[in-house]
């Protein structure tokens, strides 16, 4: 900043000693003015440009649970801790981030509860049922056919719900990727919004 200071300070000697004309004194000042403002908005796109290339790490960094589990979630929550002061974007995206792994964790809560009362439920008719005057799998399904195929269709219903939450968590963290790369704010679909995402 000091140097544009000095630089317009020299010109204006040129010009009160007469060595330069009042023309080239305007075109040499706007060329000092606009160096300066091409300086400032290279600056400021290249923070945004880190800025967007962080958060798309901080989305892909999810991808971490399948090194280790739990590193998916602790290397977005350092990522997001370490810059949600310096950007705003960075805030909103981690939000984002964390608004999904919460709604996510609570689906995939619901389905385990599902999941294991159907399987007492089930289990337990079976049970009642006698299967255990049976020598073979065969035989028991010779005289209990629709229990045993309630008991598939009702695993089958909790179970693609739960494979589908794991394919929507990856798609949702490639496309939340490069939304943030570009700039864009994008909620996951599904995600209940325990934090406000509104990038201000």
């Amino acid at each position: 900043m000091s140097g544009k200071y000095d630089d317009l300070e020299k010109l204006r000697d040129l010009y009160s000693k007469g060595i330069i004309t009042e023309a080239e004194f305007n075109a040499e000042k706007a060329k000092i003015l606009n160096d300066n403002r091409e300086a400032g908005v290279n600056e400021t796109t290249q923070t945004a440009d880190n800025n967007n290339g962080y958060c798309s790490l901080m989305h892909l960094s999810q991808f971490s649970n399948f090194l280790f589990p739990g590193l998916g979630l602790i290397i977005p929550i350092v990522m997001w801790a370490t810059r949600k002061n310096e950007s705003k974007f960075a805030d909103v995206n981690g939000k984002i981030i964390f608004n999904w792994k919460i709604s996510s964790f609570i689906y995939t809560s619901v389905l385990v509860i599902l999941v294991i009362a159907a399987a007492l439920v089930f289990g337990t008719q079976i049970a009642f049922s006698g299967i255990g005057n049976y020598d073979t799998f065969q035989g028991m399904m010779d005289d209990n056919p629709m229990k045993i195929f309630s008991l598939i269709g009702a695993l089958g219903i909790i179970i693609i719900p739960a494979i589908a939450i794991v394919v929507l968590d990856f798609i949702f963290t490639i496309i939340g990727a490069i939304k943030a790369n570009k700039g864009e704010v994008w909620n996951y679909p599904l995600s209940i919004r325990f934090f406000s995402t509104k990038n201000q």
